[in-house]
């Protein structure tokens, strides 16, 4: 995503789409709008500038969400996808329109509902990157509360944890359909409070006090029994939220882990000839690992790291474990992969071609920041290959 700059996002805005946005507001702004096919951006600016508070950011907020579905990796794409599952034909829509943020704000006038989710699901996705979901693949399957009630045991539920650390004493909960079988939960809760320095709207500086949100998000997939969560605080945070997201949306408690097995395995991937089998129809033309983590059995502490130039192939990591570990102090199997990053590279050009996710020891995977196509793929494959082992 690049940097907001909100006279850049205007220039990429077709007249047309940005009058009927102006002409939605309650309060109308004095613009020349002239035949609708060039206006004066300044103008326009200026003229959203001299609109009061609450209407001006709201626009400041819409645009920012514009700026960041247009130029991510895959925000259109989220939205052409979540058009899709609702059954509206985006394709053709978006066929005429000549830019991304055009495609952005015609969602977003004419499918507010569509663009709202997609705008959800593009910030969770985007939540993995550089860090992970963690997975919990032996969930009761069952129906979630979904309703009112259900989403506000949640929210009670995830507050009373969190006041243990001083924060969550306001929470709200969304949830939303993803892949017809997936629910996602996103829980909002107030943090900490702190101050800023801000300016009025006299211009004059001044001490606010405030509770920004943090995020906390569950998927729950009820046809694989799967559960994934995205929460800071790592395993003293992640175990006992899952519980309570079983109890309180599943309706039945969640077993201890006891069996001491990680949903992944990838000791497997130290074997140079591992087959990582595909179909046709996906039209993979290699899959390489770009990088391995290892540790050594039974010692608790170091690790080794190999990152493989993927200019020299796709067995170069492999080269690299010949050449750069002793066999003798270190032989392969005393060695324990602990994570792996890998790449698919499709014949398919431009965004749907080679894409790169890892998956680290015990139960996390990044997957879940790549668009839903790749993702649906990625999952597959981990399944086939025998990588996710849950």
């Amino acid at each position: 995503m690049s940097q907001f700059n909100p006279k850049r996002v205007l220039r990429q805005l077709s007249p047309k789409l940005l009058k009927e946005l102006f002409d939605r507001q309650p309060e109308q702004i004095e613009v020349s709008w002239g035949d609708g096919t060039r206006i004066d951006i300044d103008d326009v600016f200026h003229a959203w500038q001299r609109m009061s508070d609450g209407p001006r950011k709201a626009i400041e907020v819409l645009f920012h969400d514009i700026d960041d579905m247009a130029t991510g990796e895959d925000g259109v794409l989220v939205i052409l996808e979540e058009g899709t599952s609702s059954g509206e034909d985006f394709v053709s829509a978006f066929e005429p329109m000549e830019s991304r943020f055009d495609r952005c704000l015609w969602t977003y006038l004419h499918h507010p509902r569509i663009w709202n989710t997609a705008v959800r699901f593009a910030e969770a996705d985007g939540l993995a990157t550089g860090r992970y979901w963690v997975k919990r693949s032996d969930v009761p399957k069952e129906d979630p509360k979904t309703d009112e009630a259900g989403r506000q045991a949640l929210a009670t539920a995830m507050s009373a944890f969190y006041r243990d650390q001083g924060r969550g004493h306001n929470c709200t909960v969304d949830h939303l359909i993803r892949a017809q079988t997936q629910d996602y939960f996103f829980v909002y809760l107030s943090d900490y409070a702190n101050t800023h320095v801000n300016f009025d709207e006299s211009g004059n500086l001044h001490r606010d006090t405030e509770r920004r949100a943090f995020e906390v998000v569950f998927a729950y997939d009820r046809s694989a029994g799967a559960l994934e969560t995205f929460a800071k605080g790592g395993k003293k945070v992640i175990e006992p939220i899952q519980r309570i997201f079983c109890s309180v949306v599943l309706g039945c408690p969640l077993k201890p882990d006891t069996s001491g097995k990680a949903p992944y395995g990838l000791d497997g991937l130290l074997n140079r000839s591992f087959p990582f089998v595909t179909d046709p129809e996906d039209e993979i033309e290699a899959v390489s690992v770009r990088g391995l983590r290892l540790s050594v059995i039974g010692r608790k502490r170091g690790r080794i790291t190999l990152e493989a130039d993927p200019q020299k192939g796709p067995t170069s990591i492999y080269d690299m474990l010949d050449e750069d570990l002793n066999k003798e102090h270190l032989p392969l199997s005393v060695l324990q992969v602990t994570k792996v990053t890998l790449n698919i590279s499709r014949k398919v050009s431009g965004r749907g071609g080679s894409f790169t996710f890892s998956v680290a020891l015990p139960n996390s995977c990044d997957l879940k920041s790549k668009r839903e196509e790749l993702r649906l793929m990625g999952e597959k494959y981990l399944k086939r290959w025998g990588i996710d082992v849950a």
